[in-house]
This record gives structure tokens, sequence and C-alpha cells, in this order.
């Protein structure tokens, strides 16, 4: 087994196209360029009342310390100066409050637009990645970019235009000195542009570090991983997959700080020492009387250092917005991923779907260009009845099942109900027209009461007690410590098999759709449990096209159709009675199982009776 796993999906390959990638992300902005507007014009003035008291300071040196200037006029120069910065601040709340505004209405967008592309895509895209990978774009890279876009674009802003002020002074005040250093200034530009790039590398690689160790403590500790890896003892294996991947992050994170470690202190060095030449040119310049004012030298450094600051900080955001880049890719990356099961425009709503059910034939395959799974399957199945798929494993029962809830489209054929072909249907109609109970049941980590509901989200508290009492959960009700409010724990874990298995069937009672496909219910159930079920089924499936895909042959002796499937193909077809007579493969396969039955008596029903998951205490 391999140290460590990989996403096998790689959407996109090569060198990221970084311009397309920032006017996409410019693009999301576009909802609030009203709110931009506003926000620049604050930005423009905040930028120049932090500027225009370097005048202030030029008067104050020049007429108080330098000359015989009144009183009055330094109280002046010196009003001005706070009402300036007070007034600056006061703009700045507002500014803040906007960029807020803006950065949240786009990551709350971007978010909404991922999970909705995500909730359309196809099994075959959630069977080939990993939950945690998809996890981790969902919440870690979209939360980095939200701290880039509510940071970034203001902070660039803002200090553009404190730059551009701060040299329209320094060249009003001295342009020797302003045009030497704005010679100085581009000598930053490379090496800002390099070390944009290696963040940016280092931060491609860093997400995907956490993307898979994200996978990792999904599979690993959650409910049932955690039952796996300690049923076969694998906790040091699963310790060092988890420590691999904690040390490539770790050397990522040192990287990644190195690097921008470096740069930071090169640009602040680099920033000291052009201050320092200033304040040396400035002094020998007014010893020399080549500028007549020492006040203009004070003002023109603190002019300088404001200017390296922003410079600084530009330099920072620019390689911020690079790296941030790498998190629009891959978000980017899920959002262009065609959705393969997609609803037409022109698609149509049935009020009342009948229920009848046809495959004209189907063919399909689970990989591209791989082995199909089913090869030209026809059959139908016509409200009120039964039909029943059997066969060995892997002759693609539950292919079809899935191909029915228009899970994957087939390759070849049509799958129509009432008629109509499923591609040319609303996705909402066939949701609500086609209701399954499935042998893995799956329950979210909230009450009992809840998980019923899902079946039908409007039904009322006596509409989910009824469907629960139809289901035969009433017992298990009142042996829960809060009844219907209690919760289920992760996957249903606090519910025996079979105890899952009748919630399945009272979410299906609830939302009472007209075609029924039970896949494999009954499957891991022991023979009482198995017949318990097996009634609640039959009651649930009256009136209704239903669907039974059936390991175990006792249970579709009823059926009024039973179809025999082996390698994909519809091998026999009769009724139970029909196909015994054939002496075919559905005969032996019965032989087996009655054999199987008889050899194992009724040991093995009493043996195999305890399914019990993990019940909760208070039930003992």
């Amino acid at each position: 087994m391999p140290r460590e796993f990989r996403n096998p999906i790689r959407p996109h390959q090569g060198p990221p196209p970084t311009a397309q990638t920032l006017r996409r992300a410019l693009s999301l902005f576009g909802p609030f360029k009203w709110h931009l507007t506003v926000m620049v014009l604050l930005v423009l003035a905040t930028s120049a009342l932090e500027q225009l008291p370097v005048l202030c300071i030029r008067a104050i040196v020049d007429e108080a310390v330098v000359g015989e200037g009144e009183l009055d006029e330094i109280n002046f120069y010196f009003g001005a100066m706070l009402g300036m910065h007070l007034l600056g601040a006061l703009l700045g709340v507002v500014r803040g409050y906007l960029n807020q505004l803006i950065g949240q209405g786009v990551i709350v967008g971007l978010r909404e637009r991922l999970h909705a592309h995500l909730q359309r895509m196809s099994m075959r895209f959630f069977t080939e990645t990993r939950a945690g990978e998809i996890l981790s774009r969902v919440t870690t890279d979209v939360h980095g970019i939200q701290e880039a876009v509510t940071g970034t674009f203001t902070a660039m802003l803002l200090n553009v235009a404190t730059l551009v002020n701060a040299l329209g002074l320094m060249f009003y005040l001295e342009w020797r000195l302003a045009l030497a250093l704005t010679v100085v200034l581009p000598l930053w530009v490379y090496p800002t542009l390099r070390i944009g790039d290696v963040m940016r590398s280092l931060q491609r690689s860093w997400q995907q570090e956490s993307a898979n160790m994200s996978a990792h403590v999904s599979e690993t500790l959650s409910v049932s991983g955690s039952m796996l890896v300690k049923s076969f003892g694998r906790q040091g294996f699963e310790a060092g997959r988890f420590g691999q991947a904690n040390q490539a992050l770790r050397e990522l994170t040192i990287k990644r700080f190195l690097a921008g470690r470096w740069f930071n202190t090169s640009t602040q060095l680099f920033g000291a020492f052009s201050v320092g030449l200033v304040y040396f040119w400035g002094a020998r310049s007014v010893v020399s009387g080549e500028i007549p004012s020492v006040g203009v030298v004070v003002a023109f450094a603190t002019l300088a250092q404001r200017v390296f600051t922003p410079f600084r900080q530009i330099a920072r955001i620019n390689t911020t917005a690079l790296t941030s880049m790498a998190l629009f890719e891959r978000i980017f990356e899920y959002l262009d991923m065609p959705v393969e099961v997609d609803e037409k425009p022109d698609a149509r709503v049935l009020a009342r779907p009948g229920g009848r059910v046809r495959f004209e034939g189907v063919s399909f395959a689970y990989r591209r260009g791989g082995d199909r799974a089913l090869e030209d399957i026809s059959f139908e199945a016509r409200p009120g009845t039964m039909l029943a798929l059997v066969g060995p494993s892997g002759a693609g029962k539950s292919t079809i099942g899935h191909l029915m809830q228009r899970f994957y489209d087939p390759e070849a054929g049509r799958v129509l109900l009432d008629d109509h072909d499923l591609r040319d249907l609303k996705l909402s109609t066939l949701a609500d027209a086609v209701g399954s109970v499935a042998q893995d049941t799956y329950l979210f980590h909230t009450t009992l009461g809840d998980n019923i509901r899902y079946g039908h989200l409007g039904a009322s508290n006596d509409e989910v007690q009824k469907a629960a009492d139809m289901a035969g959960l009433q017992p298990l009700i009142e042996a829960l410590p809060k009844g219907m409010e209690t919760i289920v724990g992760e996957r249903g874990h606090r519910l025996s098999g079979g105890e899952k298995q009748r919630v399945a069937i009272a979410r299906a009672i609830l939302k009472n759709p007209p075609v029924l496909i039970l896949d494999e219910a009954t499957a891991s159930l022991d023979a009482r449990l198995e017949r318990e079920i097996r009634e609640a089924t039959e009651r649930l499936a009256q009136g209704r096209t239903t669907i039974v895909i059936a390991h175990r042959l006792s249970t579709v002796l009823s059926a009024d159709e039973i179809c025999v499937l082996e390698g994909g193909r519809i091998v026999e077809r009769g009724t139970h009675s029909e196909l015994l007579a054939q002496d075919g493969l559905y005969s032996a396969l019965y032989r087996e199982q009655m054999a199987e039955e008889e050899a194992s008596g009724a040991e093995q029903a009493d043996g195999e009776g305890d399914n019990e998951g993990d019940p909760l205490a208070t039930r003992h």
C-alpha cells in the first residue's frame, strides 16, 4: 500500500494562467461597482489627509524652530495636523466597513457558487475524488481567498495613492532629491516579481499538502474509518502517514516564512539606507546653501519614510496577491469541471408522475473507455408491480438503480419515466418521483426525527410520527431517552443495522414516491430482521412501481417479473416458477442459496441476530 495518497483528478495541467485567473477574480467584484467607487473616493481622501500634515511639519520647523514664528502660527499648524488626522481616521472607519461589505459579499457568492456547482456534479466525481480534498477547497481555500480579498485590494489602492501623493509632494518640496529617489525605487521591481512567483509556487504546494492531510484525517478519524483502523491494528501505519504529511506541511511553511522574511528584511534595509541618504544629502545641501530650508529636509525625510513604507507594503501585497492566485486557481479548477449530469434549459416538469419505468437498450461504463457495467439492457416496470433484479455480485444490478435515479447518464440507450427520457425532465421532478432504500443507510448527525423528515422537509410532526409507525420504529422511539429528539450519532452509528433500515423506510414512506427502488435493503440483516424489514417494505411498496435489487432470492419470490443479470446483461427473465423451470442461472443460484440456508439452520439465525451497533447506554 502506498505511504501517501494523491487526488486522482487533475483538471488543470501546465503553468497556471495567472492573467486569466486575475481577470476572473476581478470579475467577482462586478456586483459591487458602486461600493467600490465610494471606497476608491474614500481611499483617495484618506491618503491625501495622511500626507498633507507634512506641509504643516515643514511650516512648524521653519517658522518655529529656525525662524521666529508666532505661537498662534504654531497652534494653527498643530491644530490643522490634528484635524486632518482625525478626519482621516473617521473616513478610515467608513472605508473599512465598505471593504468588509465588499469582501464578504465576494466570498459568500464564491462559496455559494462552489457549493452549488459541487451539488450538480455526478457521482463519478465523488467516487474519483477524496472527500477531504473537496472539504479543503470549500473551507481552507475559500478562507485563504477571504483574507486576500478583504485585505489586498484596499491595501493596494491605499498604498498606491499614498505613494503617488508622497512622490508628488516630494517633487513639490525638492525636485532634485525626488528625482534621485525615483531612480532608485525601480530597482525593487524585479526582485519583487521574482519573489512573488516563488511564494505563489510554495502556496500551491502548501494547499495541496493541506488538502492531503484533510483527506487523511477525514478518512481515518471518521466513525467508519476509525473502526477499520482499529480492527486491523493499523494505528501505527496511519500515524506514519499523518506524520509524513505533517512534516511536508512543516517544511513548506518554513520555506514560505524564509522567502517572505528575506524579502522583508532586504526591503527594510533598503528603505532605511535611502532615508539616511536623504538626511545626509539634505544636510550637506542646507550647509552649502543649495536648499534654503531645514524644514524642507525634515519634511522630505518624513515623506521618504512614507514612500518606502507603502512601496514595501505594495511589494508584500503583490506577493500576497500572487500567492492568492494559487487559491483562486484551485477554486476555478472545480468551477470549470463540466457537469456530467445536467438539466436541459427546457427540461419538463411532471405534475403527477405515474411511475412507469422503461429501459431501452441501455449500456453504461463507470470509467470512460473502460469495460461496460451494463450492455443493452431493456425492461419495463409498471405501476403497482414489482420487478426484481438478481444475479451474481458485479452483474450490474445496483448500476440500474443508479441510472434510474440519474446519478449517471447511460452511454447508449434511454431510461424513461412515463415515456419521457430522464434527460428531458427536471431533476427535481425525478427526485420527487423516485425513492430508494439502500443496503447502506446514511444518517446525519442530528435527531431521529430530522433524519426521517429528510424525506419530506415540509412534513409535520404527526406525519413524521405516522411514517415512523408504519416503518416499525415505535419500539425504538419509546426506548430512546429523548424519543424523536435523540441524536443518532455520526452516520447513525448509535443505531443498529435494522433500526437504520427502518429509518430509511420511514423516509421513503414520508416522501411517498411513485417509483421505489429497494437496493439490497435486507442483505446485511439476519433472518428475523430481514423478515421484519421485508414486511415493512411490502407495506411501503403497495400501489407503486417497485424495483427490487436483491442478492437473497428469498426476498423476490413474489415479484411480478424477475430479471437475471450476468456480466452486465439480462440473461433470463420471468416469474420465480418460470425461471426455476428453465433450469438456468437463476435455478442454480436458488438451489445454492437454499442449500446454504438449510446447512446453517436455526443456529445461524440466532447466532447472527445480534446486529446491534453501539446502542445508547440508557436503553439497557
